[in-house]
């Protein structure tokens, strides 16, 4: 991207302080470091994966327990979110708000009512699939492209009453516009690229983009090198690559749906998706593969989010649009997906952390 001028450096500056930033993913390895960085970026909330994709249910609740010792243990820096009045909370208290979600639903073990236990644990963001199959669905990577089983229609409708967004950013085409049909709520990509500028599984076509726009739901845009680029054949991502997208989104979608999803995984070792708990041998097993070794982002870090308001001011972008990209869309979506927690909510004391709705 060209060099800005100091004027619209300083706007950038302004609007980006000003504005709610709400990062739909982030699988980093959350410590001091790393939410240090966020403060630095300017983030009001970020969806955290706190289990691991192929967790079942004993393990899931264990990690969701450790993230809540992690929250007590830099309670100067961040803040659990478990409803929309939390995110402006943590905007006015300059908290990092933690969104806790799950990027598949195997942990609810083929069981409808775990879903019910994950809600209590604070778990506010559901993925139905993450690449393979499950009992749900088919992820992008499955070759069949079926779409939702009987238990999965069953789990769609029940995330829909416990208030709990349902995130598709991983599952596959058919599996996808059943989920979309089927929800009676907004649902999310909280994090892809637009396969019409990068042809790749993870990402989404115009079809279903067009489906989740009608539904009221939100595409976050990820800067992950595969989806954004084509760096498998020598190119590397940068915030021209990372806007291409938003452009692409904005124009096919409408400004009401899209936001920011970085995918950041800063910390973890270098082979952590590789790992049995990232289910890289399945990934890697598969016919169409998806790189799963840490690549280059076209936002560097979590640090670097206010270059992204810089370039949308720079191609143009009005300051009320950047607001809605930059956290205004998702906190429009939560607000209607987490009305269901509304009568149900009370904040949990310092005692009872975790214990959310009944």
């Amino acid at each position: 991207m060209a060099k800005v001028s100091k004027q619209l450096k300083g706007r950038a500056q302004r609007l980006h302080e000003e504005a709610i930033v709400i990062d739909a993913l982030d699988v980093s390895r959350f410590d001091d470091k790393h939410f240090r960085k966020m403060q630095q970026g300017g983030i009001t909330a970020a969806n955290a994966t706190v289990a691991m994709p192929i967790a079942n249910f004993r393990q899931a609740v264990e990690a969701i327990r450790d993230f809540d010792s992690l929250i007590d243990q830099h309670k100067d820096l961040v803040t659990p979110i478990y409803s929309i009045d939390d995110i402006s909370r943590a905007k006015a208290e300059k908290k990092i708000g933690i969104i806790y979600g799950l990027q598949n639903t195997l942990p609810i073990e083929g069981d409808l009512r775990l879903i019910k236990a994950f809600r209590s644990l604070g778990v506010r963001i559901m993925q139905l699939t993450y690449m393979t199959g499950n009992l749900i669905g088919d992820g992008c990577l499955e070759p069949r492209n079926g779409g939702l089983t009987i238990f999965g229609q069953a789990v769609v409708r029940e995330l829909n009453r416990l208030g709990i967004v349902i995130d598709l950013s991983h599952v596959g085409e058919n599996s996808t516009l059943e989920a979309i049909e089927i929800s009676e709520k907004p649902v999310a990509f909280t994090h892809a690229c637009a396969r019409a500028i990068v042809d790749h599984p993870r990402n989404k076509t115009d079809k279903v983009i067009r489906a989740l726009a009608e539904k009221g739901g939100v595409m976050g845009i990820t800067g992950y090198a595969d989806f954004v680029c084509d760096y498998g054949h020598g190119e590397t991502p940068n915030l021209d690559h990372y806007l291409s997208h938003v452009d692409y989104v904005v124009n096919l979608a409408g400004i009401d749906h899209v936001g920011i999803g970085m995918d950041f995984e800063e910390g973890h070792p270098y082979d952590f998706l590789a790992s049995p708990a990232w289910g890289g041998s399945r990934i890697m097993a598969g016919p169409r593969p998806v790189s799963v070794w840490p690549q280059p982002k076209a936002v560097p870090d979590s640090s670097k989010i206010p270059e992204v308001t810089e370039g949308l001011l720079a191609r143009g972008y009005p300051e009320n649009d950047i607001r809605k990209i930059l956290g205004g869309n998702w906190l429009r979506l939560f607000s209607e997906v987490w009305e269901a927690l509304r009568a149900e909510f009370k904040a949990p004391s310092s005692k009872s952390r975790g214990r959310v709705g009944p």
